[in-house]
């Protein structure tokens, strides 16, 4: 009987050790699987989540973030008033996104009007002048639906424009390989025009390009360039290069 008792004892002992090695086994087996699959990552991405803060929308739209002084011009009239059409010395800023003018009545008080009710803007700029915002649909020509703002850097024979504009470039997080951003972000950019009158058309400085738009007066538009050395992927290069022609 005590020989039986210590079989069974001795039986029993086995089973628990196998069972704890067939555990701790099978532990390390999952995770080689999952460290060291093969699996195709597209066909899988969903089977698991990485842990981690949401995305969200970082950048702004704005133009520029600050409140500056500025005159606004409407296309009509304001309420009731049989005269008055604009608003002077007022805080504004642009809304690229949203294509708004934003303007700050008080504190906590913000009026925000679509860009196509506002004729132009004049906003007082870093440089201690007043840079003017024109409704694009003063111009005609090449424009491809562009709407918002033209900022007229020189007017003249042959005007200089900057558009700005803003897009939201989106994220790009794989769940699968854990790369990539989980974020949306605003990213600014501006294209450069030039017009003839109210003939605009879409422009990529270079010194070629410039003299081609400049040809009546090439000869004196290319020794301005010789002597003076503007440089052109500068707003300040080509801002000289076109007053100097108007001044022609």
């Amino acid at each position: 009987m005590r020989f039986l008792i210590l079989f069974i004892s001795i039986i029993a002992s086995s089973v628990n050790a196998f069972s704890q090695a067939q555990t701790e086994y099978m532990t390390q087996t999952t995770r080689d699987r999952i460290n060291f699959t093969t699996l195709n990552s597209t066909n899988n991405a969903t089977l698991f989540s990485i842990k981690g803060d949401p995305g969200k929308l970082i950048g702004d739209p704005y133009l520029d973030t600050t409140w500056q002084a500025g005159n606004v011009k409407f296309y009509n009239r304001l309420g009731v008033s049989l005269t008055a059409d604009s608003l002077a010395g007022v805080p504004v800023r642009l809304d690229l996104s949203a294509n708004e003018v934003e303007i700050r009545a008080g504190a906590k008080d913000i009026r925000a009007v679509k860009s196509t009710a506002v004729r132009y803007v004049d906003i007082n700029n870093t440089f201690g002048s007043v840079s003017r915002f024109m409704n694009v649909r003063e111009y005609e020509g090449q424009l491809d639906g562009l709407t918002g703002f033209f900022n007229q850097l020189v007017t003249g024979k042959l005007s200089l424009l900057l558009h700005p504009s803003v897009y939201v470039q989106k994220a790009n997080y794989n769940v699968a390989m854990n790369t990539g951003t989980k974020d949306d972000e605003f990213i600014k950019k501006t294209d450069w025009y030039v017009a003839r009158g109210k003939q605009a058309a879409k422009f990529s400085p270079n010194r070629k390009t410039i003299l081609d738009l400049m040809a009546d007066k090439k000869e004196l538009v290319e020794t301005f360039l010789k002597t003076e050395k503007p440089n052109l992927k500068s707003s300040q290069g080509l801002l000289a290069v076109f007053a100097y022609y108007n001044k022609l």
